[in-house]
């Protein structure tokens, strides 16, 4: 089970879809996996719905369109 920042009982998702990927991704990767919901990146701080770091498969930044 990932970590996810914040949690999902805190977190405010804009769709019923950035909620479901989030149970997913919550439950579906390793322990040591950590993914970020809406953290500000970037000298513009965009906000990508998702960012996901792992130690052995590197870093995935996702935009969920639901």
């Amino acid at each position: 089970m990932a970590i996810l920042i914040p949690s999902l009982g805190f977190a405010r998702f804009d769709s019923r879809g950035e909620l479901r990927l989030a149970e997913r991704l919550k439950d579906f990767l390793e322990d040591n996996a950590v993914v970020w919901h809406n953290l500000p990146v970037g000298p513009l701080n965009r906000h990508p719905d998702f960012i996901v770091v792992h130690p052995v498969n590197g870093l995935l930044v996702l935009e969920v369109k639901d």
